[in-house]
Parts: structure tokens; C-alpha cells; sequence
């Protein structure tokens, strides 16, 4: 079987193996090894196998680098580079010995067997024998994390493959039962699970990562109960094909025996939705993406990097999340980065300090088997100490044959790759997290779901505090509406408190407090405000700035009143509510309504 490896420009490598005397390389579909990229023609080149040796031969007068050599035909040996437009393709040579010999060496001649000489041994034909040995071994008494256990067989077994376990679900998005998959899963349609219910039967599709295959999970009863993903399936030729077919055929036969209830999944599903919407309200778009990807996320117990900038309440959505997982579901413990390295080393490690004996020793982390850890600001943490936690973590998901080890949830600044590229996260520690990543969307994206949050907050600071508020009043909930909350989340609950805080039990929340503090600092700010304004020389820079500070002075002092707000400054209201909308000043017509209440 001939080996080939596909590299591109970022690293990423695709490996095929062909059991063929002769293979085509092209842009085309049609070809045995498809390469897209710009300076492809639809069929690029020809190798072709005779006996030990291998050449290549280039076709519609193409041309390619061997090992840095521009060339149109050639002898390929193990180890050569083909560089093809910005692809590199790497020629690995057979897989084994072969009946020719290995490739590059002279063939033995070998002497005339005798009829009474002992029989020659073979492997099995259908490949991966010891796999297969320990996924019967495994599924032969199953266990709750069967599930983990499998992904970590396949993913051993096929080392460059993704791979996940799907549970079909009423919508076409299916539901992860363990999985270790980059980015968005396949779709499983009513049409596409019709069809895979007959015999033998599995699918193809293309994504943005390469083809992966969809094979069903069925039971002697012919229900098809699960389905095994895997890709990109150029890694993993016919024998990992193979391979995966049987592992879903064996999953499919004992799936009663594991006691897997579809009716459990969905009553939980239910529920966590709800949670969810309680925890995070809102309707725009970026939290309604956070709350999906946070209830895909609660189905397995792979880490999990939380992101997004100081304050949008980063650490509250990985408790959330650990409350809220499907399977050791609760309290998280929370270890923050910016903490000396040598605490932080004997909370996770125990007064030994040794990774390996974690479990036994007096770590927070380690011992904590089925629980969650949330690590704060994962970037802060020492080079040393994050490229040690991605070596232990890394080795903990490769133990299929262990109990669930600790679930890591990360949390981090809102761009995670710019981070490795600055060198404060390192790429080892990013890798193991990057496979499921949440965004916390910042308050200036979801200012539509401003009140809503407020209205939560309130009632949950208010239970916090023991008291039993009846609301808040529209002037306060205008005052809060119009402040930009530079601060984010952290910002607003802070002002909450205190808003809370100063309203007796049994009343409204108002705002005096806020506008009180607003209106009282104005006249000392001012001249600094001024001073601040006119320091600049640049009239593109100084007037707009100086224009909007007037017609903030001015509004403010006529409650918002536009029509005298334009008298006063001189401009027709219409020119006023335009300027309004450009420098995005405050409504102050609340402040006319402050002394009537609700």
C-alpha cells in the first residue's frame, strides 16, 4: 500500500494510502489524490508503480519541484518532496514489505518452498488486528463511559482522523455523545438517516475539513440508534473505513446493553435550555450562538476555551456550564492564572508537584474524577506552566482504559490566535482547548438585550440580598439604557448592587443615586473636559469633538427637549436630531419624568 502525504502552507498535513499500481494527483474529483489550489491543472500527474520502483510523469505539459528541482518526469524515492503550486506532496514509499520487496532495495532472491515446509504466516486482511481485539474487549462489558473509551480506540487507531459519536435528534443537528471534532458537525436530515437504515450502508459528504463519512449504529432490531462520523476520509483509507463500519456495527449490537435512552437526553435537553435562557437572557445573535454552542458543548467532556475581553462575565459562563453538563454536572472549582505560579502549581498538582501523581496526592484539579475545573485567564499563566498543563491534559484525553478524567474549561482574551502569535498563550495549551471554543459577546453587540439583563440581574441581586423588589422605574431603566458600560458585565452588576443595595424592601429601584452622581460631577469635569477637548490643533479632530460636547451641555440642561435644544444652539431640529444620532449622545428626557415615578 503506497503512503502519500499532503502538506499545505500552514502545516496541515492529509495523508493517503492507495492500494494501487497506478494513481492520478489533480484538482479534478475524478483523481485518486485531489489537490485544490491555484496552479492545478484538473489532472496534474501521473505515478505509477513497476515492481520496486516509482515514477511519476506530469501531464498537459505541467510541470512540479522535486526536491527543489523543477521537473516533468522523474523516480520517486521514499522521503522525496513534489511542490505543486502552494501544496507539497511527500511520497512516504510502501506501507510494509511488500511481495516485491521493500522500495529502494534490490529484491532477494528467496529459495523454492518445499510442500512439507511450515505455512507462511499472514495479517488479517481486514487490518488494524490489535484494534480490534481491544474494541471487542471494550464493548464486551460496557461501562457509562463506553462512549469516551471508544472515541480515544479510534482516535489511537486513526491518529489523523476526527471522529465523533452522534445521537439524531428531531432537527437535522445532531447530538454529540463524545466526540473529538474541530469546528461545526455534520448534518444528519431525515432524508440522510432514511437512507443509512439499509443494510451495509454508509454515507459520504463534504464539508470544510475534507469528506467525512457518516456510518449508522443499528441493533439486532434494525432501529438505527446512533451514528459514527469520521474525517477527513482520505486519512483514512480503506482499512480505517473498514474499521470504523465494524466499531459502529459492534456499538450498534450492545447499545441496549449501555442503557442509552433517547427520552433521558431529551427531557435533559429541555431543561438545560431553559436553564440556559434563565442564566443567559436574551434574544441577539451572539447570545443565542453562546447558548448553543454551551448546550452542544454540556454533551461531552472535552475542554473547553471560554473567550472574549475583561468583564463580559467569562467565569460566569463556565459555572453555567459546569451546573449544566450532562454528565457530572455541578459546582466548578476556579484556579485563576494571575495567582502566583508556585500556588497555582500546588493547587493543581498537590504538595508534591508531580503531574503523575495528581490522583493520589493533594491537588484541587486531579482528584476531582467527573468534575470541572475552570482555569481564569489562561494566558497569564507562566510558558513553562502552560506548556506542562497541555502535556498532562493531553495525556489524560489519550487514556481510554481510565475513569472520566476532570473536564478543563479555559477562559482567555477575546482573540485566542493572536494570543499564540504574541507568545502569551502557548500553541500546545491553545490545541488541546481549540477544538470547542465559546465567544462572549460584548454588551455594545446585544444592547437589545439590555433590558431583559437588567430585569434578571435585579431579581437575582435582589434574592441574593434577601429582599422582594417590585421593579424598577422607567426612569431608571432609561438612566441605565442610555450609559455605555465601558466596564462590560462586570460594569453593569456592579451598578445593579448598588441600586439594589440603597431601595428598600417592598418598592421600585430608582436612579437617583446614579443621576445624582452624574449631574454633580458635571460642573467640576467640565473645565478639564474642556481643557482636554482643545488640546488638539487639528480642526477635523478638535471641532466635531467640541460640537458634541455643546449639544450634550445643552440637551442635558433642557431635559431633552429638542425643540428648544435647537433654539438654543442655533440649527433646525432636524440638523439636531442628526447630530444626535452621529455622536450617539444620550436621551435626557428621563430626567423630565424623574419626579413622577414609575
Amino acid at each position: 500500500m503506497v503512503l502519500l502525504a499532503l502538506e499545505s502552507e500552514n502545516g496541515a498535513v492529509l495523508t493517503y494510502r492507495l492500494n494501487k499500481s497506478q494513481f492520478t494527483v489533480g484538482s479534478s474529483s475524478r483523481n485518486d489524490v485531489v489537490v485544490r489550489s491555484p496552479g492545478i491543472a484538473e489532472r496534474h500527474l501521473v505515478m505509477q508503480r513497476s515492481g520496486a520502483a516509482f515514477t511519476f510523469v506530469t501531464a498537459d505539459r505541467q510541470s512540479v519541484v522535486l526536491n527543489g528541482e523543477r521537473r516533468s518526469r522523474g523516480v520517486l524515492n521514499p522521503g522525496d518532496r513534489l511542490r505543486m503550486g502552494s501544496m507539497t506532496l511527500i511520497f512516504r514509499g510502501c506501507e510494509g514489505p511488500t511481495e516485491e520487496g521493500i522500495p529502494g532495495e534490490a529484491p532477494v532472491a528467496r529459495p523454492a518452498r518445499k510442500a512439507t515446509e511450515a505455512p507462511h504466516l499472514l495479517e488479517d486482511p481486514a487490518g488494524f488486528p490489535q484494534a480490534r481485539a481491544r474494541l471487542f474487549a471494550l464493548l464486551e462489558t460496557p461501562r457509562s463511559d463506553c462512549f469516551q473509551r471508544l472515541i480515544g480506540l479510534l482516535k489511537d487507531t486513526l491518529p489523523e482522523a476526527e471522529v465523533a459519536i452522534l445521537l439524531p435528534s428531531e432537527s437535522s443537528e445532531p447530538v454529540p455523545l463524545a466526540s473529538v471534532w474541530n469546528g461545526g458537525l455534520p448534518r444528519l436530515s431525515a432524508a440522510i438517516l432514511g437512507e443509512l437504515t439499509g443494510p451495509g450502508r454508509y454515507a459520504q459528504c463534504v464539508g470544510e475539513a475534507g469528506p467525512a463519512i457518516l456510518v449508522p449504529a443499528v441493533t439486532p432490531a434494525g432501529e438505527m440508534v446512533a451514528v459514527l462520523a469520521a474525517r477527513p476520509s482520505g486519512a483514512l483509507g480503506t482499512e480505517g473505513v473498514g474499521f470504523v463500519c465494524e466499531a459502529a456495527r459492534v456499538l450498534g449490537l450492545r447499545w441496549r446493553d449501555i442503557g442509552v435512552e433517547r427520552g433521558g437526553d431529551s427531557s435533559w435537553e429541555a431543561e438545560a435550555r431553559r436553564r440556559l435562557e434563565d442564566e443567559l437572557p436574551g434574544s441577539s445573535q451572539g447570545i443565542q450562538v453562546l447558548r448553543a454552542g454551551m448546550l452542544a458543548a454540556a454533551h461531552g467532556d472535552e475542554p473547553v476555551l471560554v473567550c472574549g475581553v475583561e468583564g463580559v462575565g467569562r467565569t460566569e459562563v463556565a459555572r453555567v456550564l459546569a451546573a449544566l453538563a450532562r454528565r457530572g454536572g455541578g459546582e466548578a472549582t476556579v484556579v485563576d492564572g494571575r495567582d502566583d505560579g508556585e500556588s497555582i502549581r500546588r493547587r493543581l498538582f498537590g504538595a508534591s508537584g508531580h503531574p503523575s501523581l495528581a490522583p493520589n496526592g493533594e491537588g484541587t484539579a486531579f482528584p476531582a474524577v467527573g468534575g470541572h475545573l475552570v482555569l481564569r485567564n489562561a494566558e497569564t499563566l507562566t510558558p513553562p506552566l502552560q506548556a506542562e498543563l497541555a502535556g498532562v491534559i493531553s495525556a489524560r484525553l489519550r487514556d481510554v482504559r481510565g475513569a472520566p478524567a476532570t473536564r478543563w474549561i479555559a477562559t482567555c482574551g477575546e482573540n485566542p490566535l493572536a494570543l499564540v502569535q504574541q507568545g502569551k498563550l502557548a500553541a500546545e495549551l491553545f490545541q488541546v482547548f481549540s477544538h470547542v471554543m465559546l465567544r462572549v459577546p460584548r454588551l455594545q453587540e446585544r444592547r437589545e438585550d439590555l433590558p431583559l439583563l437588567i430585569a434578571s440581574l435585579i431579581r437575582r441581586v435582589a434574592r441574593d440580598q434577601g429582599k422582594v423588589l417590585r421593579g424598577l422605574t422607567l426612569e431608571c431603566l432609561n438612566s441605565l439604557l442610555a450609559r455605555p458600560f465601558p466596564g462590560e458585565m462586570a460594569e453593569l452588576v456592579e451598578a445593579i448592587n448598588r441600586l439594589v443595595s440603597a431601595t428598600p424592601d417592598g418598592t421600585l429601584v430608582r436612579c437617583e443615586e446614579l443621576i445624582g452622581s452624574d449631574a454633580a460631577t458635571t460642573p467640576h469635569d467640565a473645565p478639564a473636559v474642556a481643557a482636554e477637548v482643545l488640546a488638539s490643533d487639528n480642526l477635523k479632530v478638535t471641532v466635531p469633538r467640541v460640537e458634541r460636547l455643546l449639544i450634550d451641555r445643552v440637551m442635558r440642561r433642557v431635559k431633552g427637549n429638542q425643540s428648544k435644544g435647537a433654539k438654543t444652539l442655533g440649527i433646525s431640529r432636524g440638523a439636531l436630531i442628526a447630530k444626535l444620532k452621529e455622536y450617539e449622545i444620550a436621551d435626557y428626557r428621563h430626567l423630565k419624568r424623574r419626579k413622577g415615578g414609575a
